[in-house]
């Protein structure tokens, strides 16, 4: 595998010293096992690039001003909510001898039969996979081929990918990653047609509440039947 490099630099200001001197860099900061935490630099445009490629469970050589090279996992990051820019980075210093735990992308390709010619609706029931692996055995991502669901009763678990022998996925084998739906019947679709009872004086609390303003409406009534006696007399 290409190995993927990423240049920062070392950050020593915090606080709004930094913030002015960002400009197109966002903080980060790298840490690890037996590790003192660093502050980093990293240019927005670069990072974006590296993170297309890498993901976060990809290893990228990340160099720190002019130091050697260190392995690292983009292990976290933050994003502006408007801009959808990254805002902040983490990187997770790994150990290369050492099992690492990372959420891994499934990407399904291919045509399901039972959709397009059974009239199905494909339903996903997993989006990612935690594996767990040496960092260099650890995929980018792993592709489900739903061209395998033929009928409704098809389904795709767990046990059907193939994995790196070296590589353990965090879930029982029967997990099921995707499955086809069967198209309602007319009776099924008459059924949601069907008139709702919208009586609401039969639901649980509204007559009491209905019943707790006659009250109150009654009261004062009452209350000023008697100011209208008292001013008579």
């Amino acid at each position: 595998m290409e190995t993927i490099t990423l240049k920062v630099k070392k950050r020593e200001k915090t606080g709004k010293k930094m913030r002015a001197e960002a400009g197109k860099n966002i903080p980060a900061v790298m840490y690890g096992k037996d590790i003192e935490p660093s502050n980093l630099w990293v240019d927005m445009t670069t990072f974006e690039k590296v993170f297309a490629s890498a993901g976060t469970n990809t290893v990228v050589s990340l160099v720190v001003d002019d130091a050697k090279p260190v392995n690292v996992l983009i292990y976290d990051f933050q994003t502006d909510p408007i801009t959808d820019d990254f805002t902040h980075a983490d990187f997770y210093v790994v150990n290369m001898k050492e099992e690492v735990e990372a959420e891994i992308p499934l990407v399904f390709v291919g045509t399901a039969p039972a959709v397009k010619e059974l009239g199905g609706t494909l339903v996903k029931s997993i989006d990612t996979l935690v594996m767990r692996a040496l960092p260099a055995d650890l995929p980018h991502e792993i592709e489900i081929d739903i061209s395998k669901l033929k009928t409704f009763d098809d389904s795709i678990t767990i046990a059907d990918i193939p994995v790196n022998k070296n590589a353990k996925i965090i879930l029982e084998d029967e997990a099921t990653i995707a499955s086809i739906a069967a198209p309602r019947t007319e009776e099924e679709m008459a059924e949601l047609d069907s008139e709702v009872d919208a009586d609401v004086s039969k639901v649980e609390g509204v007559a009491d509440v209905e019943d707790g303003e006659e009250g109150d409406n009654k009261d004062e009534s009452e209350k000023t039947e008697s100011k209208t006696e008292e001013k008579t007399e």
